[in-house]
């Protein structure tokens, strides 16, 4: 395999809760190939950082890179640099197509490989935030160990 790096967008809806998550968990299971790993938002305002909650419970599981994210919108012309583009819910992947209609074959929903949606646990519980980050990690490490499976990694 060539020393191409494969990208991958995780995307929801603010891109300062599920999203970055995702973007740092993919990342630290694909540490060591060659994968970079961004995060948008479908109704991203720009510069924005990450919830405080996503922030604490990332922390306490030893990722403290959520303190330098900024939320971005997912913009038409973003989508094509990226091999592998992962959202959180079917409305997200309806929404990127619709931006995006050659996406076809490489927009997914995080949870494709267990078939599930991941809920956005704003402005709920913190132990609805921390059932999700466990979905997020499930479904990260799902993605990147068929990722490496299949060969997309050096």
């Amino acid at each position: 395999m060539s020393s191409t790096v494969f990208s991958i967008l995780v995307v929801c809806t603010a891109n300062i809760c599920r999203s970055p998550a995702g973007q740092a968990m993919l990342t630290a299971q694909l540490a060591g190939h060659n994968a970079r790993v961004e995060s948008a938002g479908t109704r991203a305002l720009d510069g924005h950082t990450v919830d405080t909650t996503i922030a604490t419970l990332m922390r306490r599981r030893g990722m403290n890179a959520m303190e330098q994210h900024r939320s971005r919108p997912i913009m038409p012309t973003m989508l094509a640099r990226y091999d592998q583009i992962l959202c959180m819910e079917e409305q997200h992947v309806q929404q990127v197509l619709a931006m995006y209609p050659a996406g076809r074959g490489k927009v997914r929903l995080l949870g494709h490989w267990s078939a599930q949606q991941i809920a956005d646990p704003i402005g709920q519980s913190e132990a609805v935030y921390a059932a999700a980050l466990d979905q997020i990690e499930r479904c990260a490490g799902q993605w990147a160990q068929k990722l490496i499976e299949m060969g997309m990694m050096r």
